[in-house]
């Protein structure tokens, strides 16, 4: 006999508890409503409806994976992202609620650009895009703005192409791929905002990361280093060439870097000011530098 919604759910939960899983109604929660494509709500509203065997086994199939750690994003193939559904796979990094003040702080100072220069039209950069979460996101949200999007890996190039058409953006959106702003030094556009969440992990925090992350998220998209900087401080070096006058670079940092990276924008010719913002945990997590 097929059992109900809230009995599978709650098994479920306490399978996953059972596992160690950090989160294990949510992630229960999650993916059942992703077999049902219900939302989560619906669990509880139709808690009685009994699950066929055909459902009933491709919700096990997905606790499975959950259960040998795998990210309930790379099961469902999906991570909302400032009200927005992206599509991720292992080929790219899952986006993460602290990352959403780039884009804040990129629209902010995009329409502060626009308006002091008597223009609508803008031109954003965003490299390291991975899914094309904080690109896509700009343009979302500045409607005349253009996006060229920046990856060294054409798997994360083609999951950022992918979200632009589904997210209904893929006219105004660019992708590139190469090593940061290389393809652009031959004929430099010139780009009012640049976002980048590059890799900002050290070495040392690497082995302390969860094997959530460290064994399913690309280490190419973590790992920054010794001081997690090296990236980072490669960006900060070649960003102006492609910066209009008063242009910005806003980047996402990690926990205790926000003032060695303000002080390589200090030290590098270009920037005017910099400054940092923090998240709603009070981390310093981005940090920007203008052009004068």
């Amino acid at each position: 006999m097929s059992l109900p919604l809230r009995t599978v759910l709650q098994r479920a939960a306490q399978c996953l508890k059972q596992h160690q899983i950090d989160e294990p109604l949510a992630d229960a929660e999650v993916l059942l409503a992703d077999v049902l494509t219900l939302p989560r709500l619906n669990l509880y509203i139709d808690a009685h409806r009994p699950l066929s065997d055909a459902q009933h086994h491709a919700y096990l199939a997905r606790l499975c994976r959950r259960m040998q750690g795998e990210p309930v994003q790379y099961i469902t193939g999906k991570q909302e992202f400032r009200s927005l559904s992206f599509e991720v796979n292992p080929q790219v990094l899952i986006p993460r609620p602290e990352s959403e003040l780039l884009v804040e702080h990129g629209v902010r100072w995009a329409w502060q650009w626009a308006k002091r220069h008597g223009t609508t039209y803008l031109q954003c950069l965003d490299v390291g895009t991975g899914s094309g979460n904080l690109g896509i996101s700009l343009l979302h949200e500045l409607p005349e703005c253009r996006v060229c999007a920046i990856d060294s890996s054409l798997a994360a190039l083609k999951v950022a192409r992918h979200n632009a058409h589904q997210l209904g953006v893929a006219d105004r959106w660019s992708g590139l791929c190469g090593d940061l702003v290389e393809p652009l030094l031959f004929d430099p556009p010139r780009f009012a905002v640049c976002v980048a969440n590059l890799p900002y992990i050290t070495a040392a925090e690497w082995q302390e990361l969860p094997p959530h992350i460290k064994d399913h998220e690309p280490a190419a998209a973590l790992l920054g280093g010794p001081d997690g900087l090296d990236v980072i401080r490669r960006l900060i070096a070649a960003v102006p060439a492609v910066l209009v006058p008063q242009g910005m670079l806003l980047l996402e940092v990690g926990w205790k870097q926000a003032n060695a990276v303000e002080a390589l924008m200090r030290q590098t010719t270009g920037f005017e000011a910099t400054g940092v913002h923090r998240d709603f945990a009070g981390i310093d997590r981005v940090v920007w530098g203008r052009m004068p």
